[in-house]
């Protein structure tokens, strides 16, 4: 196993785990399940992303990226590598915010902020899609070092559980 291997899935690994205390601290509330769910989501939505996108500054994720953008021949490398990159970090600090602070947002405006997290973020994880089944980019420069978008598919299937448990209790609790 790679040392690139390695060190991303201790990312991963701490974001799983800083979520799940997290979850489990707002286990004591009087909140339900399916809210529960819906912040734990978008709690680990957060801090992934803004661990993904933050570790693109350091090698070796630096020089990978780079690579991901040069062999996937996007339009406006430079300009894409850093919308990838500083996307990733204002989706995961958008569902962070959309989390820690709701209650003093007005309804519209927190609505808002989660539908803009989710948006963008799916917006990335698709181009990531398109990028990891291009065939001139080797499994090397990729997450994990996966050819087929397996993370990139659980990400983008987390976000939409997630809008769907957002619509979902807002339907419910108006």
């Amino acid at each position: 196993m790679s040392k690139q291997l390695i060190v991303e899935l201790l990312c991963i690994s701490a974001v799983i785990i800083v979520s799940v205390i997290v979850m489990s601290r707002n286990k004591r509330n009087s909140v339900s399940v399916g809210l529960r769910i819906n912040g734990f989501i978008s709690g680990l939505l957060g801090s992934f992303l803004i661990m993904a996108g933050t570790v693109k500054f350091f090698d070796p994720f630096t020089t990978m990226f780079a690579s991901q953008i040069a062999l996937s021949e996007l339009p406006f490398p430079t300009l894409a590598r850093w919308a990838g990159q500083l996307g990733e970090i204002m989706a995961g600090v958008l569902f962070v915010l959309s989390l820690m602070i709701k209650q003093r947002f007005t309804p519209k405006l927190a609505k808002l902020i989660f539908y803009t997290a989710s948006g963008l973020t799916t917006v990335i994880m698709l181009v990531a899609v398109y990028v990891h089944l291009l065939p001139g980019v080797p499994a090397e420069v990729l997450p994990l070092q996966s050819k087929p978008p397996v993370l990139t598919l659980i990400v983008l299937g987390l976000v939409w559980l997630n809008m769907y448990l957002y619509i979902h209790k807002r339907h419910v609790h108006q």
